[in-house]
């Protein structure tokens, strides 16, 4: 498989090197057929090409009409059956082709488009009610959609930042929560960490921002080994009630952040507060690194599957805990601590791969690995509605051996990145 995920994916050499590698295969058989039988081989793959191209032009289409629809939907039961719709013509794409890179681009589309029609309805809400017109604002989003890593399942989390002004703070304590409900209404509800903007912690000015994140990072205890202290007043609990995360750097998290709706100018303005907070509070990120170099391995001492013993999920492993996790936080962490803009796991593999932060072997292994871990987390959700809830919960029994061999590899790949960020920090305390 190709290890080239940009947009613009098959440059002129990559596009030979495919053509060249399925021409050999094709020549290949073409040397123990008899004559006429080469032709007759030739018109069958030229058929089955064509039947595919027709069927990605066809869901193309089918995409393109749904989404046309949905920014005319008047009415939140209107999106949700909309997003309904697109999310069947997702899956059914993903079970034929599974893209992992395709299915997490589409699925982000969807949410995008979802989340600028539930602010547009809001706002003529708002409109109807006598608000007048909306000031300046962004909503931002961040967890796997602000990675780009949205899935049929992902449970949203988002902030919004908003133009200075009184009338402004009062039009977005109006908006936050009803856009929230439009979208909880048509199939996205927001995560357990309650991560939203209908919560005053999760919205303010750009100043407000600023004030929070300083606040934030100057009451960060830091890791155990450093001689920074917390500052006195009120605790991070107090200033984000609702904030609860495996990892103890809530900044950590926010480099994640993506505009997804509203104003491009506010938005970049916000995320360059997050970068300039992150590089003016080091102990902020060195306490996020002791916390991912810490992560459990997903292997027991003998070498196997640290899957459950007891209860309704036995001799299973739950993916997002053993393997999607580890895996965003340590490529999360090598991306801020190296200054690369980029949000996506797997663009970010490739960005620290292209500035020689990895070993080639290495980085090449995580990219691979990371594309087997979110399709086979995508293949969960697709087949058997996992994902949400409890965890998304893999049975390595079932899997094939050649599904067996990869998963392994790219749970063998994180776990040496674990060591190599472990081996970092001792060189440093």
């Amino acid at each position: 498989m190709s290890l080239i995920l940009e947009a613009d994916y098959l440059s002129g050499r990559e596009a030979k090197r495919l053509f060249d590698e399925v021409s050999d295969g094709i020549f290949q058989e073409m040397r123990r057929l008899p004559v006429g039988a080469g032709r007759e081989l030739l018109t069958q793959v030229r058929s089955v090409l064509d039947k595919e191209i027709s069927a990605e032009q066809r869901f193309q289409h089918e995409f393109r009409v749904a989404r046309e629809e949905a920014h005319r939907a008047a009415t939140p039961e209107e999106l949700a059956q909309l997003h309904k719709g697109l999310d069947g013509l997702v899956t059914a794409f993903f079970s034929r082709r599974e893209s992992v890179p395709a299915f997490h681009s589409l699925c982000t589309t969807i949410l995008d488009t979802m989340l600028s029609q539930a602010l547009r309805q809001a706002e003529e809400e708002l409109a109807r009610g006598g608000f007048g017109a909306a000031p300046c604002y962004t909503w931002l989003v961040l967890g796997p959609a602000g990675r780009r890593e949205t899935t049929l399942m992902t449970e949203l989390e988002s902030l919004l930042v908003h133009e200075p002004g009184a009338d402004a703070t009062e039009y977005c304590a109006e908006l936050a929560p009803r856009a929230t409900a439009i979208l909880a209404r048509s199939g996205y509800k927001k995560s357990g960490r309650g991560i939203m903007p209908d919560d005053p912690a999760w919205r303010a000015s750009l100043d407000g921002w600023q004030d929070r994140l300083e606040d934030l990072c100057r009451r960060s205890p830091g890791p155990r080994t450093s001689s920074l202290q917390a500052l006195p007043g009120l605790r991070l609990d107090e200033l984000f009630p609702h904030r609860k995360t495996i990892l103890s750097a809530p900044l950590f998290e926010l480099a994640d952040l993506r505009v997804a709706s509203g104003n491009d100018d506010l938005g970049r303005k916000l995320l360059t507060l997050v970068r300039a907070a992150a590089e003016r509070h080091p102990a902020c990120i060195l306490e996020a690194a002791h916390s991912v170099a810490t992560l459990p391995t997903p292997f027991t001492f003998l070498g196997n599957y640290r899957v459950e013993r007891l209860g309704s999920h036995r001799g299973k492993l739950d993916l997002n805990r053993w393997a999607c996790l580890p895996l965003v936080s340590m490529i999360r962490l090598q991306a801020v601590t190296g200054g690369f803009t980029e949000t996506g796991t797997l663009e970010r593999i490739q960005a620290l791969l292209r500035a020689g932060t990895f070993d080639v072997e290495l980085g090449k292994r995580l990219l691979q690995g990371g594309i087997e871990i979110f399709r086979l987390k995508a293949l969960l959700e697709v087949r058997e509605n996992a994902g949400m809830g409890d965890g998304a919960w893999l049975l390595p029994d079932s899997l094939s051996l050649y599904d067996e061999s990869a998963f392994r590899e790219a749970l063998e790949a994180v776990t040496n990145l674990r060591k190599v960020i472990h081996s970092s920090l001792a060189e440093k305390v």
